[in-house]
């Protein structure tokens, strides 16, 4: 499991947090206590940090945890409120901050499950409102157990580091993140519309990009009528100080893309992010790309003559005009017959399937493409040979 020191950093602070309290014989307060901790695991799990995505290998996966812990921890303050017999408003103050801080947890879980209604600057200022009841929550235990934050033990000293990780985290994300974690400067140079719903960004930045081949990055677009909020694509190519973005039209932030972005507009772009690295596959390999999802592999194929090894490249889309790069694959796969290529037009022959394919040992099997086509895959190709490398990752946010 690639993901095994994330999570071994998640149980080891709820164990750590568990025991903390315990051994200072304050377990009446175990679940709330329980709950500050996991809240700081949110707060820090969306922070993007390179050693938490090291970690779990890939920042879709921290965002997973991230929405767990987060859904984790309403339900451990429901269950402090209960345990203490509260009603829905408490008489004194300092209750009722914990009866304030519970309801914005729980209206905000409610919109991160119906966002998709919501446009995406939109929600991120309703995510927000989880650092401002964090706070209160905070407060709210100062006033209630004043000696377990400031006495001198392993409890407070557990209290303490993860309420500061927590608030440091919180104020990262919130006030400083767009300001210093957008360090690569730079001008569109070409806007192409590739066919009736696709873009591809040509970007000149102010210094020598670094990324590999397979991952993506965030981009913040300085032109009137666009969202201020960085979004994530794949990484197309580019070589130095150039970078090349294929980016479908399916939302209303790229739809703008399509319909309205111009050359010369300036951008802002963080780092390259993802664990997708084909370069590091075996040496035979295996790529499937459904729709957009191609995008990751023209990173290699546009920016490389030859290719080391054997790789089946199978290449599924509906409709040729949905399709996208396909004589840079031709020309590509002239040069090189270890390279097999495979279009498969579901309108034509049929949604690819696997199911009776042979599968050899010492193979990597890279994907990008919708989830649940992935996923489906993964499955029949664990069945064919458990032992096969599995390589693939989404990003969603929201």
């Amino acid at each position: 499991m690639k993901s095994i020191k994330g999570i071994t950093f998640i149980f080891a602070s709820i164990a750590i947090t568990l025991y903390a309290w315990i051994s200072a014989g304050a377990t009446r307060n175990i679940t709330a206590g329980l709950a500050l901790t996991t809240l700081s695991l949110t707060f820090m799990l969306a922070t993007r940090v390179k050693l938490l995505e090291k970690w779990f290998n890939g920042i879709e996966k921290m965002y997973f945890y991230h929405k767990l812990m987060a859904v984790f921890s309403v339900i451990l303050l429901v269950m402090h409120h209960k345990s203490k017999g509260f009603g829905l408003w408490s008489e004194r103050i300092p209750a009722r901050l914990g009866d304030i801080a519970i309801y914005l947890f729980i209206s905000v879980v409610i919109v991160a499950y119906i966002s998709k209604k919501l446009k995406y600057e939109t929600w991120r200022w309703i995510h927000r409102i989880v650092f401002i009841a964090y706070i209160i929550g905070l407060w709210h235990g100062f006033t209630y157990s004043r000696k377990a934050f400031t006495s001198v033990n392993l409890l407070s000293l557990v209290i303490g580091v993860y309420a500061v990780l927590g608030l440091v985290s919180g104020i990262y994300i919130i006030f400083l993140y767009q300001k210093i974690g957008f360090k690569n400067n730079g001008k569109i140079v070409s806007v192409k519309r590739l066919n009736h719903d696709t873009t591809e960004l040509e970007i000149e930045l102010d210094k020598n990009f670094d990324y590999r081949y397979g991952q993506f990055a965030f981009i913040k677009i300085f032109q009137e009528g666009f969202e201020k909020a960085p979004h994530p694509f794949s990484i197309s190519g580019g070589k130095g100080n150039k970078i090349f973005f294929t980016i479908k039209n399916s939302g209303d932030y790229t739809s703008d893309i399509y319909q309205n972005l111009k050359e010369g507009t300036k951008v802002k772009i963080d780092r390259a992010y993802g664990h997708m690295l084909l370069e590091k596959g075996k040496e035979k390999q295996i790529w499937i790309a459904g729709g957009i999802g191609v995008t990751p592999f023209i990173s290699y194929i546009r920016e490389n003559e030859k290719i080391d090894g054997n790789i089946d490249f199978y290449y599924a889309y509906r409709g040729e005009e949905n399709a996208v790069h396909i004589d840079m694959m031709k020309q590509f796969a002239q040069k090189n017959p270890n390279f097999k290529l495979n279009l498969v037009d579901s309108k034509v022959s049929g949604y690819l399937n696997f199911d009776n394919y042979k599968l050899e040992n010492g193979t990597t099997v890279f994907m990008c493409g919708p989830v649940k086509m992935m996923d489906n895959f993964a499955n029949v190709f664990n069945k064919l040979n458990s032992t096969v490398e599995l390589v693939y990752e989404g990003f969603k946010f929201k």
